[in-house]
């Protein structure tokens, strides 16, 4: 990725949850949130159509999950995939990173280490929540 501004689609079934990312994100200078979606249909479709550097995607919204995280690492575009979930259990983690996701951080630890994810995958690096 260039040193331009990162372009993010959120994708996750609580409106009010992408409401408070969206205010976090676009708190920042380089990082822009280009699109959304509330389910894993509507996410495949904001990657297709906006190309976006990230994707930060919920594990357990309708139509989403491993098979999402799948399509999107599949498709013939530079999107990068960050997982925010409620999920802390280790047990999820394998899964996501084998399925082409580069990050993996809790909606618990959201507030401080979301920016940060962001910025790790949009390099092409692996960042996993402490």
């Amino acid at each position: 990725m260039d040193q331009g501004v990162i372009r993010v689609v959120l994708a996750d079934d609580h409106g009010v949850v992408r409401a408070g990312l969206r205010a976090l994100l676009e708190s920042q200078p380089d990082i822009s949130v280009v699109g959304e979606a509330e389910d894993g249909p509507g996410a495949i479709s904001a990657v297709s159509e906006l190309h976006p550097h990230v994707v930060v995607t919920d594990l357990s919204m309708p139509g989403g999950g491993m098979e999402v995280i799948r399509e999107l690492t599949s498709l013939n575009n530079a999107a990068r995939v960050l997982v925010l979930t409620v999920h802390a259990e280790e047990r999820y983690l394998l899964p996501v990173l084998q399925a082409g996701g580069l990050g993996y951080v809790r909606k618990s630890s959201a507030h401080t280490d979301l920016l940060n994810a962001i910025r790790t995958v949009a390099r092409g690096e692996v960042f996993l929540d402490p």
